[in-house]
């Protein structure tokens, strides 16, 4: 029973009966029977196609929220008892903000498979709100985000430091300036990221911290991605903050700045469910990620615009 529930759970995960099988090295048809097999020992339907998606019933909701319960557990016995075996196998379904997902994890996660080859892995991005709640709701083992989130459900653990960035157009009156305070801004359009993100949280406790909120600022737009805020100070769309992991070697077309006394930093979590053990496969990636740290980023901020940088 525990196989069936299993392969339910991977063709939930893949929204594929061909993709399931092609992971497992088995035939389309064998998951198709398999999944019949599960469905007529339950004695209730669990999947729908429509069109080319397969929709969970009220009943597959229901078991496939179990069956992620039961699997947790097993896991937890086979850990608990000393079998879990030599190598570890199984899927880990990571969440993570934006930064974290498009920037820093895919380089660990690289690592973590090439020394554990048999564990499948899933890498679900959204803004960090959005992936809290899907820890919460057992959607994925546990996140990487841009902020702290502690209940009676979930528990952060402190990962590493971040700074936000002053990025100007290349063109911007202020960009040849030695210092930028914030109060020089003002009159400025400025781009800002979606509510939920991490990113403009730490902007808004900063500015909360400086008797100001966004509202004071002439907003001229709001992007979903970083790639979307690059593209747009490009475009003479305005200035925004940028995280320092996300210019890397491509501020092409902007002038990247430090403002004058005050530095925006903010931390990276990971969000896990607080008093529930993670599967074996994921606790080993989530011991790993936690133990790959780079440097915190300085207290003290500089002053002026940094030097261009080209691709």
């Amino acid at each position: 029973m525990l196989d069936l529930l299993k392969l339910f759970t991977q063709v939930v995960e893949e929204q594929s009966f061909t993709a399931t099988a092609r992971h497992l090295g088995v035939s389309q048809p064998a998951v198709s029977n398999q999944m019949r097999a599960l469905e007529d020992k339950l004695g209730v339907k669990l999947l729908l196609r429509r069109g080319k998606a397969l929709v969970l019933t009220a009943e597959g909701e229901i078991v496939l929220r179990q069956a992620r319960r039961i699997l947790d557990n097993w896991d937890e016995l086979l850990e608990q008892i000393g079998t879990a075996g030599p190598e570890c196998s199984g899927l880990v379904r990571l969440g993570a903000s934006h930064i974290p997902g498009e920037y820093l994890l895919p380089a660990l996660l690289a690592d973590f498979q090439h020394e554990f080859a048999k564990v499948q892995l899933k890498l679900v991005v959204g803004d960090s709100l959005e992936m809290a709640n899907k820890v919460s709701e057992r959607e994925v083992d546990f996140a990487v985000v841009g902020s702290s989130f502690d209940s009676e459900k979930l528990a952060s653990e402190f990962w590493q430091w971040d700074e936000l960035m002053l990025v100007l157009p290349e063109g911007h009156p202020l960009a040849g300036q030695r210092e930028i305070r914030l109060s020089d801004l003002l009159p400025y359009p400025m781009i800002v990221r979606e509510e939920g993100s991490g990113h403009r949280r730490a902007l808004e406790e900063t500015l909360a911290g400086l008797g100001l909120s966004l509202p004071d600022f002439r907003i001229s737009l709001e992007a979903g991605s970083i790639e979307a805020i690059k593209n747009s100070v490009r475009a003479d769309l305005g200035y925004s903050f940028i995280s320092r992991s996300a210019l890397g070697v491509s501020a092409e077309g902007m002038r990247v700045c430090r403002l004058q006394d005050i530095n925006i930093r903010r931390g990276f979590y990971l969000v896990t469910q607080r008093h529930k053990p993670l599967p074996v496969s994921s606790q080993v990636c989530y011991t790993q990620i936690r133990n790959c740290k780079r440097s915190a980023v300085p207290a003290e901020s500089g002053t002026g615009c940094l030097p261009r940088i080209k691709d």
